[in-house]
């Protein structure tokens, strides 16, 4: 359900996050884009009217409405991609609004921490019902060098440039951290040709698209060579990935590594930042039930180039050296 992201992708901003749209018109500049990403505001608490942004050395009106239905009637050829900066409070029923739409708003970023499970498991039913895409709740969105950003993915200015995120690489990845993103950002560009599309799926328990979703959308994308996921602890996320690289559904190189090891050296129940990373959980098919005596990371993904099933990683390996090796630059960094 997730759209296929190009230059010429539009979307739509529901709520007044003037900073955000700003920057996504930065990102724009920065990529050469000939037209803003952002084709109109949704601000159901004022007024329509126009608010005035900067698109490269010019002036540009980005269009305000009270009423969805009335930017996807003016918009909807263009604009595929919803950016929902509701609160968690109000997003369940803006989504819902928008999931009417399903035939123009194919994709959708909900960016809000704290949505209610139970209700974030009826609009990911809903969504697949319409075959729609969400990314989220919880998450900074998703960034595409070359050609759009959901929002404030990927930092300042000064990351998108140090990153290299003007120009599409070669690497897909995903991460659940909108701060890891980052992070994940400067790694892949110093070792690697630079990042194709990275997606943060979002730190709650139930994320619309999963790491599995995700992986197996890169695995169709022809441009993207190689794979990085970043785990945590808690849940099944990883296993699912690495059930479909043993059985033959993903076979581009991966680099995968899961996150809060560490929280095995306290003797009490240790939660790591989201609401999905739940240490110590236990049970069958869950991350600390495929804990070993040793020192490896249980069936964590590296180099499935040899065809062969996951490969343990030892905990303390890092990362960088892994993305150079597997992307045969060893010690290389990104080209201009």
């Amino acid at each position: 359900g997730v759209v296929t992201f190009d230059a010429g992708t539009q979307a739509i901003v529901y709520g007044l996050q003037t900073k955000a749209v700003q920057r996504m018109l930065d990102f724009d500049t920065l990529c050469g884009r000939k037209t803003p990403s952002v084709a109109a505001i949704i601000n159901p608490t004022g007024e329509a009217t126009f608010e005035k942004f900067m698109f490269g050395s010019s002036d540009v009106l980005v269009p305000i409405y009270t009423r969805l239905a009335d930017a996807v009637e003016r918009h909807g050829k263009t604009a595929h991609v919803l950016i929902n900066f509701a609160s968690f409070r109000s997003v369940y029923d803006a989504t819902l609004e928008a999931l009417q739409f399903s035939d123009v708003i194919r994709t959708h970023a909900i960016i809000a921490e704290g949505v209610p499970e139970a209700l974030t498991r009826r609009l990911h039913q809903e969504a697949a019902k319409r075959g729609v895409g969400i990314i989220g709740p919880a998450t900074v969105g998703g960034i595409m060098p070359g050609r759009f950003r959901i929002g404030n993915a990927g930092g300042a200015v000064e990351n998108l440039l140090l990153a290299k995120l003007y120009r599409p690489g070669s690497v897909g990845y995903t991460t659940k951290s909108g701060g890891m993103s980052n992070e994940l950002n400067n790694i892949v560009a110093l070792n690697t040709d630079g990042v194709r599309e990275g997606i943060a799926i979002g730190g709650d328990r139930w994320p619309g698209v999963r790491f599995i979703d995700v992986l197996l959308r890169f695995e169709k994308d022809p441009s993207i060579k190689m794979m990085v996921l970043l785990g945590e602890v808690g849940g099944r996320e990883e296993f699912l990935v690495a059930d479909a690289i043993a059985d033959g559904r993903i076979t581009k190189p991966v680099v995968a590594w899961c996150c809060g090891t560490a929280a095995e050296a306290f003797d009490y129940d240790v939660q790591f930042g989201h609401a999905g990373a739940r240490a110590r959980g236990g049970g069958a098919g869950s991350f600390w039930s495929g804990m070993g005596s040793d020192e490896s990371c249980p069936r964590s993904v590296a180099g499935s180039r040899s065809g062969g099933g996951p490969t343990p990683l030892p905990r303390r390996l890092q990362l960088r050296p892994l993305l150079a090796a597997l992307a045969g630059r060893p010690g290389a960094g990104v080209a201009p």
